[in-house]
């Protein structure tokens, strides 16, 4: 949080015209500041979506009003669009959205979209909306957490979160949970340490949270996801090569095991599933946890009910790499294809091979719609509808350079999708179709050789954590060996996009009160009348958030909100804590 504050001391030299103008700009963030708030518009969405206090009446798409209950929203296709409207141009004034929210559980979609108004060219104006943490190659974690964000096009630089653990390499995951982030590492030049779980502590400081494993050939915690309050994690070793056991005077991995995370260094053994190397991939989905394995182990599936584990079968036996619940369906990617899961051992594919990829390594929804992360030409493809997928983009390398590119990452923040690259550890932002940003690489190596595939740096994750986006770099193969070669590999940075508040709790799924306040410089969010974070503004002018954009209800950057919601309204200026209160014990 940037901690800059007006010195009082000027306040002497405050008659001077000059310095007046100075001030008058610097404090351009409270246009509206000292009125009181007034309400613009109230959607109540009880019978239709009609302002019951102004004229920015919605139009409802694909939406049931069930009186006291609210609209609920399909996550498929619902959304209310109301027109851009000079009462709803915020610019930048003070605001306040407040609304009642009730997530659908258990979860069987990509979390949506609650509000929207929102300029994805100019990067400007608000986005409201649930999202679960989701570490890369592995399906959205179950918890609820919200999310609150304004922009104008402002990108902070990259903040050095530190290296968990000093002879790793390559951070394989990271999640949040209860407030707080873990990540886990790929390898350690010593048994004791290789495995292990590790929960930030602020600054460049990590906690260890235990090996999770105490077979010796359990190299890495290859998969993680937070699955009805609890830490799953899925045993490995990055390296691919050494986990088919293909590399000399070295024992291949471990048949592959899952654990529980119990707290402190405490992990519960949830027994092995398969005959693999590696746990690729998790995901909680539908009340049930789920797990990939690799080729070595056929390519299966498994869930996990509780009690025990169940063979869901291999959809062509290639590596499974990625849980993506979307619209109800539990969607899948192995090295190259994507199948939607049917249920006990049968699969539909949705692509093969499009466009002549041959491996899929990350998946994320973007407006509604399923996006793959792919190798070798680093296409981000866009499913069209039935097995056909559109690119839009190649990142990474150039044409004319060799095919090595690789997506690692892909993740909506405030408003836009990211994505992390190989072989240069790089970090693009999506802009349209065919036009990506490259904003820089966060690691290096001094002997790196693009064909030299040991040489190759990735960028392993992109999370969200305290409004901010958290990255994490490897090596290429993710060995302890790599470590001494350069300090960037293995660590973790964040950086930050506009101004966003977050409450990384799990609101569950019974109704929740929603307050986003812009109070002077302060960004605030409020949960069940209570503040639960706020950020303050960077150095300069205030966010200025007028845009021509509809302000949607129920969607937005990400997907389809699925749920309730009721009682929406957006009020001109900052609302106390004593309407706040009042607003969140209301019928």
């Amino acid at each position: 949080m940037n901690t800059n504050r007006f010195d009082p001391r000027f306040s002497d030299v405050m008659r001077s015209s000059a310095m007046a103008c100075l001030l008058a700009i610097a404090f351009s963030t409270a246009v509206n500041a000292g009125e009181p708030a007034r309400l613009i518009s109230h959607w109540p969405l009880a019978k239709n979506a009609r302002d019951a206090v102004g004229s920015a009446h919605g139009e409802a798409a694909n939406i049931e009003f069930s009186g006291t209950e609210g609209a609920v929203f399909n996550g498929r296709d619902s959304l209310i669009t109301i027109p851009d409207a000079d009462a709803l141009d915020l610019g930048q004034r003070d605001f306040s959205i407040a609304l009642n929210v009730k997530c659908e559980t258990p979860l069987r979609n990509t979390m949506g979209d609650l509000l929207s108004k929102f300029d994805p060219e100019k990067r400007r104006g608000i986005n409201f909306h649930i999202a679960g943490s989701a570490p890369s190659y592995n399906g959205m974690c179950d918890t609820r957490h919200v999310h609150f964000g304004i922009d104008d096009g402002y990108l902070g630089e990259w903040d050095d979160r530190g290296k968990p653990w000093p002879s790793n390499s390559l951070v394989s995951c990271m999640l949040v949970h209860n407030g707080e982030l873990y990540c886990g590492i790929a390898d350690a030049d010593k048994t004791e340490d290789k495995a292990k779980m590790f929960r930030y502590a602020g600054g460049q400081e990590w906690v260890d949270c235990g090996r999770i494993s105490d077979d010796e050939n359990h190299y890495s915690i290859q998969a993680m996801v937070v699955h009805k309050g609890k830490i799953y994690a899925g045993t490995g070793i990055w390296d691919w090569e050494q986990a088919r056991g293909g590399l000399k005077d070295l024992p291949a991995a471990a048949p592959s095991r899952v654990f529980v995370y119990e707290g402190g260094t405490e992990w519960r053994d949830l027994g092995q599933i398969g005959t693999g190397s590696r746990v690729l991939t998790m995901a909680s989905f539908d009340g049930d946890l789920y797990a990939g394995i690799d080729s070595h182990g056929g390519g299966h599936a498994y869930r996990y009910d509780g009690e025990q584990w169940h063979d869901c079968g291999a959809p062509d036996g290639r590596n499974f790499e990625c849980f993506l619940p979307f619209g109800g369906k539990l969607i899948v990617s192995t090295h190259g294809n994507v199948y939607e899961y049917l249920g006990e051992q049968s699969w539909k594919m949705i692509g093969n091979d499009p466009h002549e990829i041959n491996q899929i390594h990350s998946s994320q929804v973007v407006g509604g719609q399923i996006y793959l992360g792919t190798w070798p030409q680093g296409y981000v493809l866009r499913h069209a509808g039935e097995k056909d997928w559109t690119i839009t983009g190649r990142l990474g390398l150039p044409e004319g350079e060799r095919l090595c590119n690789e997506i690692n990452a892909l993740t909506v923040y405030n408003g836009k999708l990211y994505a992390g690259v190989i072989p240069k550890a790089e970090f693009y932002r999506y802009e349209k179709d065919g036009d990506w940003t490259l904003l820089g690489h966060l690691a290096d190596r001094p002997d790196w050789e693009v064909n030299t595939y040991p040489t190759w740096l990735r960028l392993t994750c992109l999370t969200m954590f305290q409004g901010r986006l958290f990255g994490c770099t490897g090596s290429c193969q993710g060995r302890a060996l790599d470590a001494p070669v350069d300090e960037s590999m293995g660590r973790v940075y964040s950086i930050q996009a506009g101004q966003v508040v977050s409450h990384e709790h799990d609101i569950g799924g019974e109704w929740t009160h929603l307050v986003g306040v812009r109070d002077g410089r302060h960004l605030k969010l409020y949960v069940n009348g209570k503040l639960s974070s706020t950020s303050e503004l960077r150095d300069g002018d205030a966010f200025d958030l007028s845009n021509d954009m509809p302000l949607l209800i129920g969607f937005g950057a990400q997907n389809y909100f699925t749920g309730s919601m009721a009682d929406v309204r957006l009020y001109d200026g900052a609302i106390d804590d004593e309407t706040i209160a009042t607003l969140s014990t209301s019928p």
